[in-house]
């Protein structure tokens, strides 16, 4: 069982990922708070949803139950969000001794940098990749961010994985852990590949005749 408390990108495919592979997750927002609705099809599929207000005293509540019953705890908030209301690592596992806590970030954990809030875009500016999106020898060229937000979502697999080696330990050797990532370790760890001017293989093309179209609750989608 995975409480989900994230939004956009990184955090929802993590437990995007975990819900395909069984994980039951209970994705919950603050009330009234309109999730990116072209992002929906991809950011809830899988899961369920509810809405809790996490300063209000009966939904408090409600979330503490939850905790105590639930496997897996993922945030998305920036550090020290989670600890301010009062759910901090620590706070959940006197709420529930085995739960594991997932946290992501953009910019980290330490550092001057580790409170501020960011995005994808933001971090991959931060992080000299779209620097180094500037075409060689154009002159007043800007700085190019990658065309898809590759930071999001590898930094959600990361998430999922290193949540699955979590299940792993615990269920083996009977210790929980805390998972943290950000969106500028990703970063981090893509700037330690070699650049596109050093990949002779070109890059794999696709058309619409490789995917198939179903109909979901959103409409016609291809995959």
């Amino acid at each position: 069982r995975v409480l989900d408390l994230t939004r956009v990108i990184a955090g929802p495919v993590a437990t995007r990922f975990l819900a395909a592979h069984g994980a039951d997750v209970l994705r919950i927002d603050p009330p009234g708070f309109a999730e990116v609705e072209l992002l929906l099809p991809e950011t809830t599929r899988g899961k369920r949803c509810a809405a809790l207000d996490l300063r209000d005293r009966v939904d408090r509540a409600t979330f503490e139950h939850l905790v105590s019953q639930a496997d897996v705890v993922v945030a998305g908030l920036r550090p020290g969000a989670m600890t301010g209301l009062g759910y901090g690592p620590e706070a959940l596992r006197e709420l529930n001794g085995s739960v594991i806590t997932v946290n992501h970030s953009a910019y980290g954990w330490s550092g001057p940098w580790a409170d501020r809030r960011g995005f994808d875009s933001l971090v991959q500016m931060s992080a000299g990749i779209a620097a180094a999106g500037i075409p060689p020898g154009v002159d007043g060229s800007r700085p190019a961010p990658l065309p898809a937000q590759a930071l999001d979502h590898g930094t959600g697999f990361l998430l999922a994985a290193a949540t699955c080696r979590a299940l792993s330990e615990r269920l083996v050797h009977g210790r929980t852990c805390d998972v943290r990532g950000s969106l500028l370790g990703a970063a981090n760890v893509l700037m330690a590949h070699p650049t596109p001017g050093a990949i002779s293989t070109p890059p794999p093309t696709w058309t619409y005749a490789d995917t198939e179209s179903v109909t979901t609750h959103w409409g016609s989608v291809h995959q």
